[in-house]
């Protein structure tokens, strides 16, 4: 029962508030939304039939009252009048705000329960949308203002075992992953991964030499400008609701291809040792859980947003020792198994 009733309460919410959640790991989601959809389809369409009788009733007497009170009730007894008067009544009533509103909400729930039914997708409510949207566009303008004013890129030839070059950027370039390839002075460079630089460069990009043989799925030609040339991204809510559905048959794709395997990186001198990058998000991975891999036991700190390929990212520290153990999870790349007691 708890289960249902936070899958209904988190069903209403946008997928990336939810992510954010422990609670949406334990909560059952697709019955939340088959349930919260149909709940809300039959209450508004049952206010909307409702406040109608109620309405139509009020305003027929009450055009009926003013007829007799000019000395025309001969008209109430033609069909005519009483089917304009009916019309009336009915396109008034159509144009409330608070018809439209439980019009607009029996179609979203409709909508919301037929996806979860038929297609088990999730989608929230129109209001936590544009909630979020506005969250997002504060977001947008506070990120902007702290990393302060953009300068040009910084491109620098490194001879190293690990990787062949760098590229120092004032913002973070999201798409910027494993399967893009940076093309430069006719030269094509494969991306190994991100690490935090020192103003005005906050952010530092490890390049390598593309191999030959290598796939190239997707070819950025770099310009150490262009950020420069470029306005901040603040986009309208038009443009946000056409990426967000954008993402939606984006996320439905995937879920009709062979996922990728998990990006792995070991990592030294950090707060974390292990980051792993995935397509999709690991259920039940919370700071409670314990994971194995490679031998090595490990806690989860956190997660945090990654890139459109990779959207989750987990960092991992080494488990302390003498720390309780409450739940290990046996964790290979390509093949997740369940929690297990220990």
């Amino acid at each position: 029962m708890v289960q249902l009733f936070l899958g209904i309460l988190l069903s209403l919410l946008p997928k990336r508030y939810r992510d954010r959640l422990p609670a949406s790991a334990q909560a059952d989601l697709r019955m939340g939304a088959i349930v919260s959809g149909l709940a809300a389809a039959v209450v508004c369409l049952g206010f909307l039939i409702g406040r109608y009788l109620s309405f139509l009733q009020y305003r027929v007497g009450d055009l009926g009252q003013r007829a007799i009170e000019r000395g025309h009730e001969g008209v109430l007894t033609s069909e005519v009048v009483h089917f304009g008067m009916g019309a009336v009544a009915a396109g008034e009533y159509l144009l409330q705000p608070l018809t439209v509103a439980l019009i607009y909400f029996a179609l979203e729930g409709t909508a919301r329960f037929m996806a979860a039914l038929v297609t088990q997708q999730i989608t929230g409510t129109l209001p936590l949308y544009l909630l979020a949207w506005i969250e997002e566009r504060f977001s947008q303008a506070r990120a902007e203002r702290a990393l302060g004013p953009r300068v040009p890129d910084i491109f620098e030839e490194v001879y190293s075992n690990e990787y062949d070059a760098r590229i120092f950027t004032c913002r973070r370039r999201p798409t910027w992953d494993r399967m893009m390839t940076i093309a430069w002075k006719h030269l094509f460079y494969e991306v190994l991964g991100e690490q935090p630089g020192k103003a005005p460069h906050h952010f530092i990009y490890r390049l390598r030499t593309s191999p030959k043989g290598r796939t190239v799925r997707t070819v950025h030609q770099f310009d150490p400008d262009e950020l420069m040339k470029q306005k901040p991204a603040r986009p309208g809510f038009l443009a946000w609701l056409g990426g967000l559905a954008q993402d939606k048959l984006a996320e439905i794709r995937a879920e009709r291809q062979p996922p990728l395997p998990d990006i792995i990186d070991t990592i030294y001198g950090k707060d974390y040792h292990l980051k792993i990058a995935s397509q999709g998000p690991k259920e039940g991975w919370n700071h409670l859980i314990t994971i194995e891999y490679m031998n090595t036991r490990y806690e989860i700190l956190k997660q945090v947003g990654g890139t459109p390929t990779y959207p989750y990212v987990y960092l991992l520290r080494e488990l302390p020792p003498g720390k309780i153990i409450r739940t290990i999870q046996h964790y290979e790349p390509e093949e997740p198994s369940g929690p297990t007691s220990s």
